[in-house]
């Protein structure tokens, strides 16, 4: 049986960028946030998140979780420093309501601010 739409919890879309000395695989990626937020909230802490990687390239990913708990998801990303010993960063970008809000806002606009160079204008 389905549930119905207004009982169904409001999800939120995290853009973010990944900056790291070595490539880092979607699955160690996922395990890292994983324990990142079951070390900072617990369990109980962690499944009201209700986090899970949609995407992530290499580069630039999204997570979704649950609407209340963008913050809490902003802090685990932000906890995680190592990765199979390999330094890491994570950097939030943005956060959206929908998935093509968060690619088109987010992950879209960074790459093409970073491929333009600087332009004065008068």
């Amino acid at each position: 049986m389905k549930t119905l739409p207004t009982l169904r919890d409001k999800k939120r879309y995290m853009a973010f960028e990944v900056m790291s000395e070595q490539v880092i695989s979607r699955a160690e990626l996922s395990h890292e946030i994983f324990a990142s937020a079951c070390s900072l909230f617990g369990d109980t802490g962690c499944s009201d998140i209700n986090f899970s990687l949609l995407s992530y390239d290499g580069k630039y990913g999204i997570v979704r979780c649950v609407r209340g708990k963008t913050k809490e998801m902003r802090a685990a990303l932000a906890c995680i420093t190592k990765v199979r010993g390999t330094r890491i960063s994570i950097l939030a970008v943005g956060i959206s309501g929908t998935i093509k809000g968060a690619m088109e806002k987010f992950i879209q606009q960074t790459l093409i601010n970073k491929s333009e160079p600087d332009k004065e204008y008068k």
